[in-house]
């Protein structure tokens, strides 16, 4: 079914409605997570981590390759599991809501195949919920699945579910790369860039909250701005976001190649703040296949481009992601991406398989690759990257590092993990140290780097660190 956004109508009171939500996928999912649970606690919701006790589960999916929707799939199956038994101990069975990527995809199909699934909601459709909860709760089995809107549209101030210290905020929805593999603006729609305003306001409540490291997120962040003529662009966005004058970390993650400009480089160069780290998905590096994946540089861009970041910001931290096993790619320009992370590497790397998604252009071509070769070559491209990564690291032994400390290996531990700025929260490794004297998440210490792995960063002497945060 598919219903207005503007229709609102509902009667179920919400008050002590216990709320349960799974997020999978990408920081940018968390956030829709986090903005549903926002809202719906300003409606009376009470959210808890008891799956057992909720009355209402909202497994918010990703579908950007086929392991994701599989993962969705599995998690919405064993959920039903879980409600049966607890209706079986004399209970309450729970409603279960499929919410996001997956039913813009699959629709009505979710709950035709997975029938214990109670609903299903979209990514654009979420101003409903209040309509479709009610719905649910009247004992209706409802899909809502709208069309994406015509700008950026926040749902609410968010309920964090990573602790505030590092906080992702999205600055953008969509996309409109159409890259031939990607499914992205199918499910997402086009590019819409959020309010400046907004954007800046919400940063600087998340500092005043107690953050102190910000991460900015989009399916572009470089594309920021490009579709509003009255809004700034990336570069012009972080400027007006350093005028707040505290110490924190900013982070700029999922930048496009071909539209990372001089003007952003000279500002990360000279702004302390920003951490001098960047991540830039590649996805290949031979021309043949980034050809046929509809990106928009070759080769040689790329290594221009490294060449400048390098020279202009020597003290860079490199992440990118790669795929591997895209239709047409032969063993020579797979090849090709293995001497092209020799001869430019990278700090950190992720990888993926292609995945076959029916309705983008990759989906129809020819000369897919197997997927046993498709596996191989992510071994052979991983198992290169931590030599690679290994000796990257060695540079940093004996350096002194400032770490944002996440947390201890266990509660009562002394063994401490944190974050430089060249990491990453939860795609990057991590520093472990030893602390003789209790540290709060959040804080900043000095350590000094005396052990590397391909990943992780072991450091000592570890010195707390006062910094302005006002």
């Amino acid at each position: 079914m598919r219903k207005s956004e503007t229709e609102s109508e509902y009667n179920l009171d919400m008050k002590g409605l216990r709320l349960a939500a799974i997020s999978l996928g990408c920081s940018k999912n968390r956030v829709d997570t986090e903005e549903i649970l926002g809202y719906l606690s300003t409606k009376g919701c009470t959210i808890t981590n008891d799956y057992r006790s909720a009355d209402l589960i909202i497994v918010n999916t990703c579908s950007f390759i086929e392991e994701a929707q599989q993962e969705a799939v599995n998690t919405l199956l064993e959920l039903t599991e879980l409600a049966e038994s607890v209706k079986g101990t004399g209970g309450k069975k729970p409603k279960i809501v499929a919410a996001g990527c997956l039913v813009e995809l699959f629709g009505t199909n979710i709950i035709k195949d997975i029938p214990a699934v109670d609903g299903a909601i979209g990514v654009h459709s979420y101003s409903s919920l209040d309509y479709f909860i009610d719905r649910l709760f009247s004992g209706k089995q409802e899909v809502i699945k709208n069309d994406p809107p015509p700008e950026y549209r926040a749902l609410s101030s968010r309920l964090l579910t990573t602790p505030v210290h590092s906080a992702s905020v999205k600055i953008a929805e969509g996309c409109s790369n159409r890259c031939h593999y990607c499914l992205i603006p199918a499910i997402r729609g086009p590019y819409r860039s959020r309010n400046p305003e907004e954007i800046i306001a919400e940063i600087n409540d998340l500092l005043d909250q107690g953050s102190r490291e910000i991460n900015l997120i989009a399916q572009d962040t470089t594309a920021y701005g490009h579709d509003r003529e009255n809004y700034p662009d990336l570069a012009g966005l972080i400027e007006a976001i350093m005028e707040r004058k505290s110490y924190f970390r900013l982070r700029i993650m999922y930048t496009y190649p071909s539209r990372i400009d001089d003007r952003l480089i000279e500002l990360i160069a000279k702004e302390q703040r920003i951490c001098n780290y960047l991540d830039i998905p590649l996805q290949h590096c031979n021309d043949h296949v980034l050809k046929k994946m509809g990106r928009l540089y070759n080769r040689k861009d790329l290594e221009e481009l490294i060449q400048k970041l390098r020279n202009q910001i020597p003290d860079l931290a490199l992440r990118t992601t790669l795929m591997v096993g895209y239709p047409g790619e032969s063993s020579a320009y797979f090849n090709d991406m293995l001497s092209f992370i020799e001869e430019y590497p990278f700090e950190s790397l992720g990888a993926f398989t292609y995945s076959k998604q029916g309705g983008t252009i990759a989906g129809n071509t020819e000369h897919q690759v197997s997927r046993r070769v498709s596996k191989k070559r992510y071994r052979e491209l991983m198992s290169k990257q931590q030599r690679i990564a290994r000796q990257l690291n060695k540079k940093l032994t004996g350096r002194e590092l400032t770490v944002l400390i996440d947390g201890t290996l266990r509660p009562g531990s002394k063994w401490y993990y944190g974050r430089s700025e060249f990491q990453a929260p939860e795609v990057d490794g991590v520093v472990y140290f030893r602390s003789p004297v209790k540290l709060q998440p959040g804080s900043w210490v000095s350590v000094k780097i005396k052990a590397i792995s391909s990943y992780d960063l072991l450091a000592d002497n570890p010195s707390l660190l006062e910094v302005n945060n006002n």
